[in-house]
């Protein structure tokens, strides 16, 4: 028979691959564009550094009384210049009184900071990361203390210490190392803050702050992370002084220990199939999906124990049994 009819005929008895291997289709095209999204929020503790110098002021302290400031003499005095201006014009009694032309003077002092914290961003090449945030933070000032004249002025503390802070920022980061399941990533956030209820907004103005911290994250899988996030903030305001013409700057560095949780939506739909017990991305037809064997919070992942290195039989009350099976 002739090589053509020969190849004719088998051309015609041939069985198309595709009956057996069908292209899959992934995520939808919402899928895809969100998978490198990724949400996050988180809680922790900060201390906030309060510090200023009262350049261009004196201070004034009566006998058992409170600190109290001055700009030209002490006719006029203020008795609180961190949160809210009050102004003392009452006659004053016998005390102590410094200028800073004689004397740098100022007052220290710490504050304590609960932050409650929402944040997204996107990542590029599994390495950097741009995305945005929002913090609405509780802000206790504690007492302050003078830099000088300590054996003769008291510490003072504003009339209300407790207040909220809120602020939207930036952020930008760039991952540098990972161990096994450990991700370390550099990250910067700059934005802008409110100082808010306790301070007064007519005479408070603030300027934009930067975070600069350290993120250590832990994959529990690809799409759910803990962390705990280490930082160093870098903000100040100012607060003007009434009927002075004066200002005095605050700078209110703080350190914040935050600890929170990152998600990422999954590319793939949740395998539909109840009884599917396969651990990977897997196809039913045409379509591919994400095992169902695992939560977001475990790791899908084809080796023989991934999630737990001791077989059922051998775990819990199993373990006490002569005969396992």
């Amino acid at each position: 028979m002739p090589d053509d009819v020969l190849a004719q005929d088998k051309g015609k008895t041939a069985i198309p691959l595709d009956h057996f291997y069908v292209e899959r289709q992934s995520g939808n095209i919402f899928r895809k564009l969100l998978r490198n999204l990724n949400f996050g929020a988180s809680t922790g503790y900060g201390n906030t550094f309060f510090s200023h110098e009262l350049t261009g002021f004196g201070i004034y302290q009566a006998n058992g009384g409170s600190p109290q400031i001055f700009s030209g003499t002490t006719a006029t005095r203020y008795g609180n210049w961190v949160n809210d201006v009050t102004i003392d014009k009452s006659v004053a009694s016998p005390g102590f009184s410094v200028r800073s032309d004689t004397a740098k003077l100022g007052f220290k002092g710490n504050g304590l900071n609960i932050p409650l914290q929402i944040f997204l961003y996107y990542g590029f090449k599994d390495r950097y990361r741009i995305g945005a945030g929002y913090s609405y933070e509780l802000m206790s000032i504690g007492s302050l203390h003078p830099t000088a004249y300590k054996d003769k002025i008291a510490d003072f503390q504003p009339p209300s210490p407790t207040g909220f802070i809120r602020k939207y920022y930036g952020l930008f980061g760039y991952s540098f190392y990972r161990m096994g399941e450990y991700l370390f990533t550099a990250d910067l956030q700059v934005g802008n803050y409110l100082l808010k209820s306790n301070f007064n907004s007519a005479l408070v103005t603030s300027d934009l702050y930067y975070n600069l911290g350290v993120t250590f994250e832990r994959d529990f899988s690809e799409y759910f992370k803990v962390f705990v996030r280490p930082s160093f903030e870098l903000k100040s305001y100012s607060i003007v002084i009434p009927e002075s013409s004066k200002a005095i700057d605050h700078t209110i560095n703080a350190l914040y220990i935050n600890v929170g949780v990152t998600y990422r939506i999954p590319e793939l739909p949740r395998c539909f199939l109840k009884d599917c017990h396969v651990q990977i991305n897997h196809a039913h037809g045409n379509k591919e999906y994400r095992s169902r064997r695992h939560p977001v919070y475990k790791k899908q992942n084809p080796g023989y124990g991934e999630n737990d290195k001791t077989l059922i039989k051998y775990r819990g009350k199993n373990k006490k049994k002569l005969n396992p099976y």
